[in-house]
């Protein structure tokens, strides 16, 4: 050992050149460390935390967006809008959410911008929207927080390390015995800190933690080893005239004492990789590392440093206090009992108390859950039960969005949430919904509750009104006289017969004299007029000849009205139309929308209902005209957003295109602006298209030329749409 100790101090002068230039070499490795910022990645993997977060790089795509709240402090009114323009300014900004008359955003004399970026809170994009607002607004009396804050702030600030050191310095000058020897520990230890930062580049990321605290650390860990060494030099001085012998010395006698307490420490830190929390593994790796540089320099670089300032060391030599800590560590002693309450010491394992904004703005923390498809039903239930709560304000899953089981009322309300702008009809919704359920079903009802319904309630609906003619219209009211036996059977005269019959009344006088000898009073039913008409009129050529072929055509129609056991019968839309000759597709028409206004209890997903709607509803006649071409649209991209099996999977250039019906080289360009490679086969989600979309619409100048409005309208839901089970 004494022949390497003597090596040391021996070449001390190439050593330690050696050491500056190595230090140089760090200084620019250091700014090649790959810094980690995101804590969950330390979680064990045990941890259902963790399982769900790689269930969800496995499974789902990461969402190009993020936000950073921003606060201001004693802002104007005319301020508020100028900030909010300069915000929405910034490159990378895709929009600022704020609202000048709410107090969401405005309390206590602050006022808070939540800034949304076109990309992931890791990505340069936010990182640089983070620094431009910090330097814009320096001078202002801001706060930041959200994602894109934690991932770019600093864990210390400068100034803390600077206040660290500059403690430390002032510490070390009052109790070294020389002004120039904590200058001189401190540049060894700085030595040691940069060499611990560049030699960081073996590992594939550090902790933003570990990189911010570790240079502290290393120092208060480390520095008692160079004051055992000055120390020990002293020592030998005294009984060696020869600067250089007594540094050998001191370095051969030091040597096993710092080894040992180093050894000692660097044991300590490994302990942290063992934690379950792989933050540990980070720190305890970086700090070892960081004592053994620690020893390794003040071993080769403060002999050197020692020996080169030995001059001034003794020059600027000055007296030390000497503390007597004998009644100190008395007490510290007696003392010993209260170490028992250790254990109720709380322990905070977040920084949210540093969140400024949240003293004042209260914040809204999102938690995903992960679950398998097959318990769709339960989580559902699940979800409905946590919306329940007062603390929570949301509560998003595909049971209760696009897979929502849905009432006809609920329906159009739902396309709103979605921000959809299709709308249907609630009529013609309840109809479909009940074609659903009972297409296949044979549904009856009598003549008078079909023409009572068309009275009631087909013609005062706009929707089906129009369906029906003016003759119809007349011949359904006309046809109310029939649909009883109490009505066919009431005693009439003949103005009354004249108006329902449509027969002028003169005619009908001189038909009621053959019937009853001039009788004019008399009054007769519908039911025994018409049987009259029929078989005694009719039948005689003399009355005969006076009646019209409409009427005699008439007269033989009315008789089926007549009847108790048609008008009584409960039909089918296709009987009834059949018997009464009326037209099948409208009779079958309003049947549905008969059945269908007594209520319809069944739900349907999105999905169900536009695949029902595609499949069945638009191929057939009796609906088609009431679904229009916009409708038609809009329920096949509602078919395609609602369907896990087609937004999860890759789409190559032209069934994207044929998809949205816009140019496949349109897709092609956004597909080489994403990849960077012009390959047909390329492959890429329905949501990312649409997010790349919205970001080089908001962001370039690529698409200006292309209208990709529809697009664009799409690009709120795509969260939902992408990860219909993510939470």
């Amino acid at each position: 050992m004494k022949k390497v100790t003597a090596f040391i101090v021996n070449k001390r002068n190439i050593i330690l050149i050696f050491f500056i230039i190595l230090t140089g070499v760090c200084a620019i490795l250091s700014n090649h460390v790959t810094i980690n910022h995101d804590m969950a990645k330390y979680l064990p993997n045990t941890s259902s935390v963790r399982k769900g977060m790689d269930i969800m790089e496995d499974e789902f795509q990461e969402q190009k967006s993020s936000s950073l709240n921003v606060m201001f402090q004693g802002l104007k009114k005319s301020e508020k809008k100028k900030i909010c323009q300069e915000l929405e300014n910034i490159k990378g900004v895709s929009r600022v959410t704020y609202d000048i008359d709410s107090s969401d955003y405005n309390k206590k004399g602050y006022t808070l911008y939540i800034v949304n970026i076109s990309d992931t809170e890791d990505s340069k994009i936010s990182s640089s929207v983070y620094h431009k607002i910090e330097d814009k607004y320096e001078d202002e009396d801001i706060a930041m927080s959200g994602a894109v804050a934690e991932k770019n702030k600093t864990v210390l600030p400068a100034w803390i390390m600077i206040v660290a050191v500059g403690i430390c310095f002032i510490i070390l000058i009052i109790m070294c015995e020389s002004y120039i020897e904590p200058v001189l520990f401190l540049i060894t230890i700085g030595i040691a800190v940069m060499l611990n930062n560049g030699t960081n580049i073996i590992f594939s990321s550090v902790s933003n933690i570990t990189s911010s605290i570790c240079a502290i650390l290393q120092m208060a860990l480390s520095m008692d080893y160079s004051i055992m060494l000055m120390n020990r030099y002293r020592q030998e001085k005294k009984h060696e005239n020869d600067k250089v012998i007594a540094m050998k010395k001191a370095l051969y006698k030091a040597f096993l004492a710092i080894s040992s307490s180093s050894l000692t420490t660097i044991v300590g830190l490994l302990a942290l990789v063992f934690m379950s929390f792989t933050i540990g593994k980070d720190l305890g790796f970086v700090l070892a590392k960081g004592v053994l540089l620690s020893l390794v320099s003040i071993f080769f670089c403060l002999p050197a440093l020692i020996l080169l300032f030995d001059k001034v060391i003794t020059k600027t030599k000055k007296k030390s206090p000497n503390f007597n800590l004998k009644k100190l560590g008395s007490f510290s002693y007696k003392i010993r009992p209260i170490s028992i309450f250790k254990g109720n010491l709380r322990i905070l394992y977040t920084d949210k108390e540093q969140d400024e904004i949240a003293k004042v703005f209260p914040e809204n923390n999102q938690m995903a859950i992960i679950y398998n498809n097959k318990d769709e039903e339960f989580v559902s239930k699940y979800c409905k039960n946590l919306d329940k709560y007062t603390k929570v304000d949301q509560v998003l899953c595909y049971g209760n969005t696009i897979g929502q089981k849905l009432t006809y009322q609920e329906f159009n309300e739902k396309l709103d949430d979605l921000n959809t702008d299709m709308n249907i009809d609630n009529e013609l919704l309840r109809i479909l919904y009940y074609d659903y359920y009972n297409g296949n079903k044979k549904v009856k009802m009598t003549f008078n509750d079909f023409v009572t319904f068309i009275q009631n309630d087909v013609l005062s609906n706009d929707t089906f009104s129009k369906n029906i003619d003016s003759d119809m219209k007349d011949n359904i009211n006309k046809l109310n006289y029939f649909t009883t036996i109490e009505s066919i059977n009431m005693k009439r005269n003949t103005e009354e017969l004249s108006k329902i019959l449509g027969i002028d009344q003169n005619s009908l006088e001189q038909l009621l004299i053959y019937y009853n000898s001039k009788n004019i009073n008399t009054k007769m039913s519908l039911n025994t007029f018409v049987r009259f008409m029929n078989n005694d009129v009719l039948t005689n050529p003399t009355y005969a000849s006076n009646i019209d072929s409409n009427a005699k055509n008439s007269l033989k129609v009315l008789e089926k009205y007549i009847n108790k056991s048609n008008i009584t019968k409960n039909m089918t839309s296709n009987e009834l139309a059949n018997f009464y000759g009326i037209d099948e597709a409208l009779v079958n028409q309003l049947y549905l929308y008969y059945y269908s206004i007594h209520g319809v209890d069944e739900k349907l997903t999105l999905y169900d209902f536009s695949k029902f709607t595609i499949q069945s509803v638009m191929i057939n006649e009796e609906y088609a005209s009431s679904i229009s071409e916009e409708m038609r649209t809009s329920l096949q991209l509602l078919n395609t957003f609602s369907n896990q099996n087609v937004i999860m999977r890759d789409m190559t250039t032209l069934e994207i295109s044929n998809l949205f019906g816009i140019d496949e080289n349109l897709v092609k360009q956004i597909f080489l602006l994403e990849y960077g490679t012009k390959d047909n086969g390329t492959r890429m989600s329905l949501g990312n298209f649409i997010n790349s979309v919205s970001y080089l619409k908001n962001n370039t100048t690529y698409l200006d030329n292309y209208d990709v409005t529809s697009l664009l309208a799409l690009a709120s839901d795509t969260t939902i749409m992408n990860n219909p089970n993510s939470y």
